[in-house]
This record gives structure tokens, C-alpha cells and sequence, in this order.
């Protein structure tokens, strides 16, 4: 009888898995990506992923990637699981042993058993010490059951978003029906490439090819984005020396000239604790279900199942308290631009972080509420430079951006990039104009800067939080809006003298609207020098229909105006005193108010 090789014994020979070429359009998905499939007993349909890395069998993972794993738990109680199924590329079964487990990352080394010929072709690694923000990084692995199913991995292609470490007393990362996916804690590689259930344990890649990290589903609370162990870290945590090679830098244009102008941005990005006098200001919560859905009868699993999906999404939305995003506007009178939704929990005064160094008091002097922007004044001047808005930004639909932020103040900066998604976007029936980006955006980005490929600032990145009116949206939803640039500059006169602008123009009837009666919105006010007024609308009418179609709820007359412009005449059906009136309405420009 054969025996299988140690550890020791093996040689890490490491060749290249797949082809890639930095900054082509397409790639062959890496068959040296394994799937780890979920046990039967588990709830969850799809298992985790590892990699292929000597031609005589080891693989790395994680334990979270493990069948019937179960993050959170003393991992000398998982120790129990030996041996492995894996599917490897093409759909061929094999036996995995667990030869030994890290301490400090959760790495786990695998050995597979009987390994073909054809596909002893293990992955390159790249030194991850010597990764920068905005390289090239794509994911590899079992997202979604893909190698199971369709016998090779699945990729996406993204950049190197942050570099910083989830600290240790980070809450667990839970999923859907209260799932914990991750305890991981300690350094990390966060990307905007996509990173699914499944893709955990998989790889992720530089721009050649190589491995940089180990894909887990651990995240940073105020970022939500994806992030790897670094390979480094894994192979120190299990005690392998193998040769590493320096990462590749991006080699198109677009992205090298992103990550430069990231890199000479972030200094003008300054990081505001705030203090939240009123609490953190999320609204009234979805209480936390007390037990798992595998924990309760089958009859009442779909009832749990959904109260965890609704807590869950909420979770998502929730502001958090960290430090933010400021531009700096103007280092030696001290002033700083952040966006107003950074401001929840009644924060009004609050602290410049700085390394090494004191923090400088800070409090807000106006807020332009309808642009999400407000102007802070720190009490000294700040060892920051300004940072330059462009004046006449050229934003196309399709062009390549970037945004830049800070979210912790020994984590660096982080980029995330993506393109210009739309430029005219409006809320509800506001005149205030916003583009749009997919890049990923969440707290940690809120307040920073939207670069473009030149490395100009051409906007900053507002409106993210879980108010009623942005449900539409959601934290790296690949909906995000900011507001560009000259907009900006536009406002900011106002602001530093102190101006306040808390209500928006918007285009309408001229209507303020109040509790449904008798299954209709009832007008209870008619604003002066309004299409309503000239039509003769009065207080106490009920609003039943405009161009024919029935008004039920505010939101739907907002969306049916904001097709209109100014000057557009529509036909408003109204019931007053048990009759009902036929009368146009000539739509005009109006201050928003409100009760």
C-alpha cells in the first residue's frame, strides 16, 4: 500500500492555474478552485471553496468553508471532521483529509486523495504584505454551488478596496436566518470584487493570476464589502515556506491612473467622530428573533425564517457608530465637507482624528439638507491639504470613477471603483440633481470623495441610510448617488457664511397632503403662487385621481410627477363637498415645506 506524503514531504511546486492578462476583457476561470460541498443536514443549499496549491494534492480553505462548520464555536469541538468530500473542476469527487488547522486565521490545510493527473495544476502565490489600494483583485470559487453544478469556479473582477484588520472586538458576521459566516478577526483584504455564499475559503487573485488571499465572508460593520486573508498570514498561521512572488500592478491605464489619483486624494480626506447626543438614530429596529429556524418545529421555520430575513435587511441598513468622511475645504480657516446623513443621532459637534496626535474640536456651522452636504469648522487650523473640487466636471455615462474615503483611523484609506451609472437623477419631486455610480458605497464612504479617471474630484458621496425614502437603495447595492462637483461649489458660499437650506425646490400641484380619508389624501393646505392655487384647488378637498390615474399614497404621486417638468399640464380630479371637479393644473416650481 502506497503511502500518502506528509506535509513535509510534498513540494510546493506552484504553476499558474488559469490565464489571465491584466486589463483584458476576459479570463478562463481557475480549475485549480475546488468546491467544498454542504453537508445533507445543512440548511444552507451551498458550501464553501479551497484552493489547489502543490501537484501533490494540498489545498488550502478556512473553517467557516468546512461542511458543518460553525463559526463562534470552540474550534477544538470542530476538530472532529478528518476527512472532506471535494468536487473538483469538471465534477470529479474526491476525499479531502484535514491535516492541520491555524491558530490565528482559521486556515486549514487540506490533502485530497487520488488527485488526476489533468488537474494537478496548483495556483501561483503573490506576496499580499505588498498589496495597494486599487490593484486588480478577482474572486474565485463555489458561489452559489457553481462548481458543483457547472464544474468550474465562478470570478469577478474588482480592485484591492482597503487594507486593515477587523478588530478583535468585532461583533460575528450573521446572514440570513441568523447564520453566523465568519468570526474571523485580524488583518484583511477587503474588495469590491463579489463575494457570495460559496465563494468562502475560495480564491482571491491578482491581476496575473496569483493568489493574494483566502475569500472570507467576514466584514468590517461600516464597510459590508467583501474581504480574504491574506495569503501571508495563512501560510505563516499553518508553517509553510513557499516562494512568493510580488503582486502585479495594474496594467491598463484606467486603473493604474484610478489608484495614482486615490493615492494623492486621500490626504485631503479627513476622518470626524461625531458626538451622537440622541444615540446612533436608526429608526424603531426589528427586534432580534430569539432562536435559529433549525431550532423550532418544521410548521413554524417559514414564520422565523422571515422574521430573520427582515432583521437581517434592516441590519444591513443600519448607521453605525464610527468615525466619517470630511473633504477639506479649506485646512487654515479649519473647514470641512461632510454629507448631513453622517450627522444622525443629533450629532452636531464632534473630533478631527489625528495619528499621534491630539484631536481637534469640530462642530457643524450650516447644512444644506436637500444636497446632503454639511460644512464643519474645526477650532484650529488642520494639518491636512485642501482638496481641489472640480469646477466643471465632464460626467458621461460609462466613464470610470472611483470613490475615496477613510472609515478607522489606522486603516488607511479605501477605494472602491466602478463607473458613472446615471447624471440626472432626482429625488421624489425635488429639482436638486444627483448622479449616480455603481461603485460600491456604504458608511465608510459616505462623505468621501468621487474621483475620476484623471484623479480629480469630481463629487462627494451623500444620501446613504436607512430613512424611509432611501429604502429603494441599499448599502453596495451598486445604487449609490454623490453629488457632483460644481453642484457643490455652488453651495458652499451659502454655507460658510452660515446659511442653512433646509427645504428643496420641487416641481408639483402646490399641495400639502395629510391623512387618508375615506381612501383618498386629503389637501390640507394650498401653497400661494401654485398651479393649484391658479386652478382653484382648496384645503379639504379630496385628491382622487391626475390623468386618470388613482392617487392612494404620496409616494405614488410623487412618481407620477416626476415624470413632468416645469410648465406641464396635468388634470387633477378632486371631490369637495360630495362632488367631484375636473380642473387642469399647470405644474410650476415651488419651496418644498413641511408640517
Amino acid at each position: 500500500m502506497a503511502c500518502r506524503p506528509t506535509v513535509a514531504a510534498c513540494a510546493l511546486t506552484l504553476l499558474i492555474g488559469f490565464a489571465c492578462l491584466d486589463g483584458a476583457a476576459g479570463m478562463d476561470a481557475p480549475r485549480a478552485v475546488i468546491a467544498l460541498p454542504a453537508s445533507d443536514s445543512e440548511a444552507t443549499p451551498c458550501g464553501g471553496s479551497a484552493i489547489l496549491i502543490s501537484r501533490d494534492g494540498l489545498a488550502l480553505t478556512l473553517a467557516e468553508a468546512l461542511p458543518g462548520a460553525h463559526p463562534g464555536e470552540d474550534r477544538a469541538s470542530q476538530a472532529a471532521a478528518q476527512t472532506v468530500s471535494v468536487v473538483l473542476a469538471g465534477g470529479r469527487t474526491r476525499q479531502a483529509d484535514v491535516l492541520r488547522r491555524g491558530t490565528a486565521t482559521t486556515a486549514v490545510l487540506l490533502l485530497i486523495r487520488d488527485l488526476p493527473e489533468d488537474l494537478s495544476h496548483p495556483l501561483e502565490m503573490a506576496d499580499s504584505s505588498a498589496l495597494q489600494i486599487g490593484d486588480t483583485a478577482w474572486t474565485a470559487g463555489n458561489s452559489f454551488g457553481a462548481i458543483e453544478h457547472d464544474g468550474i469556479a465562478a470570478i469577478s473582477r474588482g480592485v484591492v478596496s482597503g487594507l486593515y484588520a477587523i478588530p478583535s472586538d468585532s461583533p460575528p458576521v450573521r446572514g440570513r436566518g441568523g447564520r453566523m459566516l465568519s468570526d474571523y478577526r485580524g488583518p484583511v483584504i477587503e474588495t469590491d470584487a463579489a463575494v457570495n455564499d460559496g465563494n468562502q475559503g475560495g480564491a482571491l487573485l491578482d491581476g496575473a493570476g496569483r493568489v493574494i488571499g483566502l475569500v472570507s465572508l467576514g466584514t468590517a460593520r461600516e464597510r459590508r464589502l467583501g474581504t480574504a486573508v491574506p495569503i501571508r498570514a495563512v501560510l505563516d498561521d499553518l508553517g509553510l515556506a513557499t516562494g512568493i512572488a510580488a503582486p502585479a500592478r495594474p496594467a491598463d491605464a484606467p486603473s493604474l491612473a484610478l489608484a495614482h489619483g486615490a493615492a494623492l486624494v486621500a490626504p485631503s480626506i479627513a476622518l470626524v467622530y461625531f458626538e451622537r447626543t440622541g444615540g446612533i438614530g436608526n429608526p424603531e429596529a426589528v427586534p432580534r428573533p430569539n432562536r435559529l429556524p433549525t431550532e423550532v418545529p418544521e410548521f413554524e421555520r417559514e414564520r422565523l425564517q422571515n422574521w430573520w430575513d427582515e432583521y437581517y435587511h434592516q441590519q444591513q441598513m443600519f448607521y453605525t457608530d464610527q468615525p466619517v468622511s470630511a473633504l477639506v475645504i479649506d485646512a487654515k480657516a479649519g473647514l470641512l465637507l461632510t454629507a448631513c446623513s453622517n450627522l444622525h443621532g443629533d450629532a452636531d459637534h464632534g473630533r478631527v482624528l489625528l495619528p499621534g496626535a491630539p484631536a481637534i474640536p469640530v462642530s457643524v456651522v450650516a447644512r444644506h439638507l436637500p444636497l446632503d452636504l454639511a460644512l464643519l469648522k474645526a477650532e484650529q487650523p488642520l494639518p491636512f491639504p485642501d482638496a481641489v473640487l472640480s469646477d466643471s466636471p465632464q460626467l458621461v455615462i460609462g466613464e470610470r470613477i472611483g470613490i475615496v474615503a477613510r472609515h478607522r483611523l489606522d486603516a488607511g484609506f479605501t477605494l472602491t471603483s466602478g463607473m458613472v451609472s446615471a447624471t440626472a437623477r432626482r429625488r421624489l419631486q425635488s429639482t436638486t440633481i444627483f448622479a449616480q455610480t455603481d461603485a460600491h458605497a456604504n458608511y465608510g464612504s459616505l462623505g468621501g470623495a468621487v474621483i475620476d479617471g484623471a484623479g480629480k474630484i469630481v463629487g462627494m458621496m451623500v444620501l446613504l441610510g436607512p430613512d424611509e425614502d432611501r429604502l429603494q437603495w441599499a448599502i453596495n447595492s451598486g445604487v449609490a448617488l454623490f453629488a457632483d462637483s460644481a453642484t457643490v461649489l455652488r453651495a458652499l458660499p451659502a454655507l460658510i457664511q452660515g446659511t442653512s437650506t433646509t427645504y428643496a425646490s420641487i416641481v408639483g400641484l402646490g399641495v400639502i397632503l395629510g391623512r387618508p380619508f375615506d381612501g383618498h389624501l386629503t389637501i390640507i393646505r394650498v401653497e400661494p403662487d401654485t398651479g393649484a392655487e391658479a386652478a382653484g384647488i382648496s384645503a379639504g378637498d379630496l385628491l382622487l385621481k391626475i390623468d386618470g390615474h388613482d392617487i392612494i399614497s404620496v409616494p405614488l404621486l410623487a412618481r407620477l410627477l416626476l415624470t413632468h417638468r416645469e410648465g406641464d399640464q396635468v388634470t387633477v380630479l378632486v371631490r369637495r363637498s360630495g362632488h367631484d371637479l375636473s380642473l387642469p393644473v399647470v405644474l410650476r416650481t415651488f419651496l418644498e415645506r413641511q408640517e
